[in-house]
């Protein structure tokens, strides 16, 4: 999209939680436990909303190789031998698309309130079968249907609950609970019950309209409008993934009313202490030339005139325009052997705007020294020298402008996406627009 700057962080990690961030005291019998083969945003993005919240958290088969749900259960079932004769309570949950938006005090609570041993998440859809509808118990209020990503109960009878698998790693943990839950004497023995009214476990998927966002003394819950219950754990499966990123941008305290953004300024990284140039991070820088541009030669001066050592910048260009082919060529001529390397396509290649674009990634990708990639348009007119730096500096994975039109409430920001990958108004975008929400 012309005039769109992007900084990818592609080592960037995601920062933890800030001293004096804890929301609650931890409760000393209460563990969670989730299973994550790779230490992704989505996990840290769980691991900070338990942070804040001080909840303990084991992290099972990190760095294994994934080889289906099953495995999950697994290793679940490995690590709870240890609690066999124990009352200790302990939930699981999957973490990828997972965020706790209350304490432990919560928690404890409203699974005493059950009144059972073993309480799943619910959701509005059978799956992975759905011949199995008609054998679950009709319920009067909530939803019917087990879903296997979360789960909470003491950990004598988890122990109970997972002593029958002995299924291969690529079978359907979500079918084995399903089968438990909807055998009356199974279920009976070791006393479980669905969480059907969202009061622990929020199940994005079938039920994203239920979902808003409450605003309340610096914090943030998801509210369920359905049953006006303020679910403690939220999970975003399948295709309410963009859903829970959006409530992730708020709960519980990413951003507020009182404190604006809190998350913006951790884990900022500093170029001030390096004294050697050698030892500044390897940036890619992409430039794309998709239509004719006035000022073409001011850009290229704007950019050599960046405050970053050429010798640690690898330049991509991509040019679709026969008219800017002389200052492509007079940039590579004049500054080209002052950076640690030049590439640049021409009309000539026929390369499409998407395979361009891709191949710019590619040459940070395919670099393992390469650090973070600089995508930039040449329709955007680069002020501040210094830009990059300050880029690099707020370490985050991905950063992007808001650019809009005086008066209007147009953007180059998609507040969310429909069920066919088109743009769809937000319930946040003209604040975000408005910069009210920043």
């Amino acid at each position: 999209m012309a005039g769109i700057i992007q900084l990818l962080l592609l080592l960037g990690l995601l920062p933890s939680m800030p001293p004096g961030a804890h929301c609650s005291d931890i409760e000393e019998n209460l563990l969670i436990l989730t299973v994550a083969t790779e230490d992704s945003d989505g996990l840290k993005r769980f691991q900070r909303s338990a942070q804040c919240f001080n909840y303990k958290v084991k992290v099972l088969g990190l760095n294994e190789e994934w080889r289906g749900e099953g495995q999950k259960v697994r290793l679940l079932k490995s690590d709870l031998d240890q609690y066999a004769d124990r009352e200790d309570l302990i939930l699981y949950t999957d973490s990828y698309d997972t965020i706790f938006a209350s304490g432990p005090a919560e928690l404890i609570k409203k699974f005493k309130q059950a009144k059972s041993k073993v309480v799943f998440s619910a959701e509005s859809v059978v799956y992975p079968d759905r011949r199995l509808e008609t054998k679950y118990p009709s319920v009067q209020e909530g939803k019917r249907f087990l879903g296997s990503g979360a789960f909470i109960g003491t950990a004598n009878y988890l122990h109970k609950l997972l002593a029958d698998w002995d299924d291969a790693d690529d079978a359907s943990s979500q079918l084995f609970f399903s089968n438990l839950f909807l055998d009356p004497v199974k279920r009976e023995k070791i006393n479980i019950t669905l969480d059907h009214r969202c009061r622990i476990f929020q199940n994005l998927h079938g039920s994203v309209g239920d979902v808003v966002l409450k605003f309340e003394n610096g914090r943030v819950r998801a509210r369920n409008l359905a049953y006006n219950t303020l679910p403690v754990l939220i999970h975003g499966n399948k295709a309410t993934k963009l859903q829970l990123n959006y409530l992730g941008n708020y709960i519980p305290r990413s951003w507020t009313f009182e404190t604006g953004c809190t998350v913006c300024d951790e884990g900022l990284r500093s170029l001030q202490g390096i004294k050697n140039e050698e030892y500044f991070p390897l940036v890619v820088i992409g430039v794309f030339i998709e239509q004719p541009t006035p000022f073409v030669s001011e850009f290229f001066k704007r950019l050599n005139n960046l405050q970053y050592p050429k010798k640690r910048i690898q330049v991509y260009i991509a040019n679709h325009e026969n008219h800017h082919e002389k200052h492509v060529a007079a940039f590579v001529g004049d500054h080209g052997a002052e950076y640690n390397a030049v590439k640049f396509i021409g009309p000539e290649e026929a390369t499409s705007l998407a395979d361009a674009r891709n191949n710019g990634i590619d040459m940070c990708r395919q670099n393992l020294e390469c650090e973070y990639y600089f995508s930039i348009d040449v329709q955007v007119v680069l002020n501040n020298s210094t830009v990059l730096r300050t880029l690099i500096e707020q370490n985050k994975s991905i950063i992007g402008p808001v650019i809009g039109r005086v008066d209007t409430l147009w953007s180059n920001f998609w507040g969310a996406l429909n069920s066919d990958g088109y743009y769809a108004r937000s319930e946040d975008y003209i604040d975000i627009v408005l910069r009210q929400r920043m």
